[in-house]
């Protein structure tokens, strides 16, 4: 989270996310949400708070990350198009070069692909 002045002005959350490839289940995480209150947009908070996540999920064994966001925001972190690796969202009518993932174990690339599942309580926001 992102404090100033003792108020939270920020977040990011990422949750499991697994995708169904073949005959086993690969569990990776998703990120969202991440927010910045208006008024600290445009500062670089939302910068911080991604690279900061990333981080920290680079220290573990997790293998990629996925996140159904800005096309002009999320590549400048690595994220890519899903559907490049055979990837797709679980909900229909999502843009495909909105879902994106970023591969943080790359040996993986080319041997996962299928749905990626979000936590059920995902589904109600959609």
């Amino acid at each position: 989270m992102a404090v100033l002045d003792e108020r939270i002005v920020g977040h990011i959350f990422f949750s499991p996310v697994t995708i169904d490839n073949k005959d086993k289940q690969v569990v990776g995480m998703g990120l969202a949400p991440m927010a910045v209150l208006p008024e600290f947009q445009k500062q670089g908070i939302g910068s911080l708070l991604v690279r900061e996540g990333l981080r920290r999920i680079r220290e573990t064994d997790c293998p990629f990350i996925i996140v159904l966001g800005h096309v002009d925001y999320y590549p400048r972190f690595g994220f890519e198009r899903a559907s490049k690796y055979g990837l797709k969202c679980q909900w229909s009518g999502v843009p495909d070069e909105a879902f994106m993932i970023l591969w943080l174990d790359e040996s993986m690339m080319n041997h996962v692909s299928g749905v990626a599942k979000y936590k059920d309580e995902f589904s109600a926001a959609m």
